[in-house]
């Protein structure tokens, strides 16, 4: 018996022609991480992205010291989401800090599977690569909430013919077409330096794989192409519809006095909307901007609670007004949706006391009276609106909790069902949409429970409304400047109007509003 020395999973005999330094992979993993930064909004360089992940997997499945390579691989996506998800600092440091610990395992995890095949299969990076990276974003999109940013697809949200195959098989349909490509350069590069064994000769050829490749972009292009003429000339009006747009900084919103005079501004805006050429059939305010609770059940505390003198709790006192105001201007003739937080109140030691919070759409009808239902928020930011493991693990939750910036408990409950709204058009049809409240239309699987009941569509438009005031930087004194956080939400939300063949309008604060369609 003879004995064989391995090195990085394969024999002597049987290693590359040619390999790597740490120092050159080291070059090549960070040349992909800036271009993984550049193809995203603001910079938008989209077409780099078909090239993007070539140097890392390069380096990846090259360098011989493949555990120091993977710990390079870590601290540079460690830097690459530190850097590009900066806007996250200021709303929760603890929040930014622990997603990009956590964001940056995978790529190790996709860098280890990838050099393990490389080194024990002769399987087709054009193949490999896009299975392994779309996974790995589907990963992301689920596992612990989710949080699906930064994908590959979301670097070609103008390519309109090109994300049509979104309503097959959603943005990751997107990625998985430049991910191949990607693979497709790395399997031409790679093939002519790895010595292949008699048993891996009958592998397929790269002519096959370009053939491939071409047959698939062909395929996307020609169904974009398909689905773009397939709504021309077919399309009707549709309602008109105003988005109010503000722009109030985070920091101005927490401040409480300001929560009547951002109401006014709201109110003026909306008037002006009544009063322009088109009169609207319904006006869209952006999340929580009425500031004060307007849930049903928060306005009748004094019927539920008779014993308490409700007019001395300034809070209860102002919500009052503000849902008359907004009665008044549904009177007018259009229907208004506000995003208001809820409070549920109880008895507890004597008094009232908070029962359970929620962030809520609510819809006042044309004519002033109240839609029957509320929409309150079901898929939480964790850390921005709700800190983690409060059922699952106390113990945890009490750790973190603690760990916040704030001195009281400020988690919200989660909805639990999806609402449909609807209101009686101008032309007597009525109008049925739902309402993602901030995040939820960059998780795709929200707006599709919003939109889609058993297999059926159950509305004819969603409204995205959020509060972008969070993500600027700037204020007290200082120039108020926008981050790539706005840019780059716009563009995820575009591919959750094309997976539900929806149209969307998002009614912003400080944020970018506009109509998807």
């Amino acid at each position: 018996m003879t004995i064989q020395e391995y090195t990085a999973g394969e024999p002597v005999g049987q290693q590359p022609k040619t390999s790597m330094s740490l120092l050159g992979g080291t070059i090549l993993m960070l040349v992909t991480m800036v271009f993984l930064s550049v193809i995203q909004e603001p910079l938008g360089w989209s077409t780099l992205a078909w090239v993007a992940l070539v140097p890392w997997v390069l380096a990846v499945v090259r360098v011989r010291r493949g555990g120091w390579l993977l710990a390079i691989a870590y601290v540079l996506a460690l830097g690459y989401y530190l850097v590009n998800l900066y806007w996250l600092a200021a709303v929760t440091a603890l929040g930014y800090g622990g997603l990009c610990v956590y964001m940056a395992c995978f790529f190790v995890l996709s860098g280890f599977i990838l050099r393990r095949i490389y080194h024990k299969r002769s399987w087709p990076f054009t193949v490999v690569l896009p299975l392994v990276w779309t996974a790995q974003e589907y990963l992301q999109a689920v596992v612990m909430t989710g949080f699906p940013w930064l994908f590959l697809s979301h670097s070609q949200h103008e390519s309109l013919r090109l994300i049509q195959i979104s309503d097959l098989f959603g943005a990751y349909g997107v990625t998985f077409l430049i991910a191949m490509v990607n693979g497709l350069i790395c399997d031409f590069l790679l093939r002519p330096l790895k010595a292949i064994t008699p048993r891996q000769k009958k592998k397929v050829s790269v002519a096959t794989l370009i053939l491939a490749a071409l047959c698939l972009l062909l395929g996307a292009v020609v169904y974009g192409g398909y689905r773009l003429r397939q709504g021309a000339g077919t399309m009707t009006p549709g309602p008109v519809i105003a988005a109010i747009q503000e722009n109030i900084p985070q920091y101005v919103k927490e401040q409480a006095a300001s929560g009547e005079e951002i109401f006014r501004r709201h109110l003026q805006l909306s008037e002006q909307a009544l009063q322009a050429g088109v009169k609207p059939e319904l006006i869209v305010w952006p999340e929580t901007m009425t500031c004060n609770p307007l849930n049903q059940e928060f306005l009748d505390l004094q019927r539920q609670h008779p014993s308490y003198d409700m007019s001395l709790y300034s809070p209860w006192v102002q919500s009052q007004t503000f849902d008359k105001q907004l009665r008044e201007l549904a009177g007018q003739g259009a229907a208004v949706l506000v995003g208001t937080p809820s409070l549920l109140m109880k008895e507890d030691l004597g008094g009232l006391a908070p029962a359970g919070t929620a962030n809520s759409a609510v819809l006042y009808l044309a004519g002033g009276q109240r839609f029957g239902q509320r929409y309150d928020k079901m898929h939480l930011v964790p850390f921005g609106e709700v800190v983690p493991f409060k059922k699952s693990w106390p113990w945890m939750y009490r750790l973190l909790n603690s760990l916040t910036p704030y001195d009281y408990e400020y988690s919200l409950d989660a909805g639990e069902d999806p609402v449909v709204f609807a209101y009686p058009g101008a032309d007597g049809q009525l109008r049925r949409f739902a309402v993602a409240i901030c995040y939820e239309d960059v998780t795709p699987h929200m707006p599709r429970t919003l939109t889609v009941e058993k297999g059926q569509k159950r509305i004819d438009f969603l409204l995205n409304i959020s509060n972008d005031g969070w993500f600027v930087r700037g204020g007290n004194g200082k120039p108020i400047t926008a981050t790539s956080e706005l840019l780059q939400h716009l563009a995820i939300c575009k591919f959750r109007a094309v997976e539900n063949r929806i149209g969307i309008v998002r009614a912003v604060n400080t944020g970018i509003s506009g109509f998807i369609r």
